[in-house]
């Protein structure tokens, strides 16, 4: 149903676009094998936006091409390649996982590759060399604050004392590992102990895992891993360690997680997980939610809450991202020359607006008001538009939705 859905929103996106023959190209650069919900509700995202103005920004026709990279760099990059050569591609909206952009994060740089990042979280990603253009923005969780954040969570809220990290031996995984353990340092409270595991691990070596955790009793595990690993994990967790607090990174919502757990097991564990404030702003009722709700929705498929919707932080932030690039493309247009321009200077004009709007705009989660700066040593958060403020924790209930634990129980640690 919701591929269904997907494909018939391009559609529509394409029909309502004024056929002028100049078209510009939007990559998307994502996995819909392993992650598929995520990589669809990034692109619902994205073609609501664009639904919003026709696809149509700086006198250009946009075009989507989803490109399925299957959580492989070599196929992203192979996407990017293919991208540079193209005269009339503008963008690359990356998908889901983090190690595409941290191995290709160099070449990206070099050549000028404009990359919008709505869900890959690894901190190094957007945090450029000394001397390097820095050619990547993300409006998504970034885990230098979301490690701390999910520690804080662990010892303010649940109080925990013996804390263990589960952590798939990635990149992503390795990155989080130092930043966790500093904000343990930095709380000066006991050291977590750490438990890194392959991304190919299967259920035998889940549950051997999980008992070795079990050995050292902890009243917390903080996860980071993917929805197929997550699964596995979570139910050896109930069995062994029925009563410990699980908090868990998104990562888990990026496939088909709630099908692959036990309902008893999503039902009974003490998990949290992870997220950007969309479900805070669905309990406000923000007009713009609705509105896009409303615009992603048909008579087959309607979409009431966010909920409906798998993986639907992909879908809030695609859909926000799009509205900023949007906005950067109608800006670089008000120069005099931008119909003259080739397709790198256009790519360069949008990237130096990107960082240089000057008016806000409305999304899902917040008004934007300058989401990027220039990029400098002293100024490393200046491609995340998104910061602590940002991040919530959610819950499952009884029926496996997921809904805000009590935002005021955050603080915002």
């Amino acid at each position: 149903m919701f591929k269904f859905f997907r494909s018939y929103l391009i559609l529509l996106v394409a029909l309502a676009a004024p056929a002028s023959g100049e078209t510009l190209r939007l990559y998307i650069d994502a996995d819909y094998s392993i992650s598929r919900h995520g990589a669809e509700a990034i692109e619902l995202g994205v073609t609501t936006a664009l639904s919003e103005v026709g696809a149509r920004a700086g006198g250009f026709d946009l075009e989507v091409l989803p490109r399925d990279h299957r959580a492989n760099s070599k196929r992203s990059l192979a996407t990017m390649r293919n991208y540079l050569r193209d005269p009339k591609g503008l963008a690359v909206i990356g998908g889901v996982h983090s190690p595409p952009y941290l191995t290709n994060k160099r070449f990206i740089n070099e050549n000028g590759v404009l990359l919008l990042l709505p869900w890959s979280a690894a901190g190094p990603i957007t945090r450029a060399d000394d001397g390097v253009e820095n050619w990547i923005y993300r409006l998504s969780v970034d885990d230098t604050k979301a490690g701390p954040f999910l520690v804080a969570r662990a010892l303010s809220h649940a109080h925990c004392e013996r804390t263990a990290l589960l952590l798939v031996d990635t990149g992503w995984g390795r990155a989080n590992k130092g930043t966790m353990r500093t904000a343990f340092e930095t709380a000066q409270a006991q050291e977590p102990y750490v438990f890194m595991f392959p991304s190919s691990i299967g259920a035998a070596s889940a549950r051997t895992l999980v008992q070795s955790i079990a050995r050292v009793s902890p009243d917390c595990v903080i996860m980071l891993v993917s929805a197929a690993e997550g699964a596995l994990l979570l139910n050896e967790l109930h069995k062994e360690l029925p009563s410990t607090k699980v908090i868990s990174h998104w990562g888990i919502l990026a496939a088909d997680f709630e099908d692959r757990i036990a309902p008893a097991t999503l039902s009974n564990m003490d998990l949290e997980v992870l997220q950007t404030c969309g479900l805070e702003q669905e309990r406000r009722k923000a007009p713009a939610l609705k509105r896009a709700l409303d615009l992603a929705s048909d008579a087959q498929s309607p979409f009431h809450s966010l909920s409906d919707i798998p993986a639907s932080t992909g879908f809030v932030h695609g859909y926000d991202l799009t509205r900023i690039l949007l906005a950067a493309i109608e800006q670089a247009a008000r120069a005099s020359d931008w119909a003259a321009l080739s397709i790198q200077q256009r790519r360069a004009a949008v990237r130096l607006a990107l960082t240089r709007l000057d008016a806000p705009v409305d999304g899902i989660l917040k008004t934007y008001n300058e989401p990027f700066a220039p990029y400098s040593l002293t100024h490393r958060d200046a491609h995340e538009a998104l910061g602590l403020g940002d991040l919530c924790m959610a819950s499952f209930d009884e029926t496996g939705r997921l809904v805000l634990v009590d935002h005021s129980q955050l603080g915002h640690l």
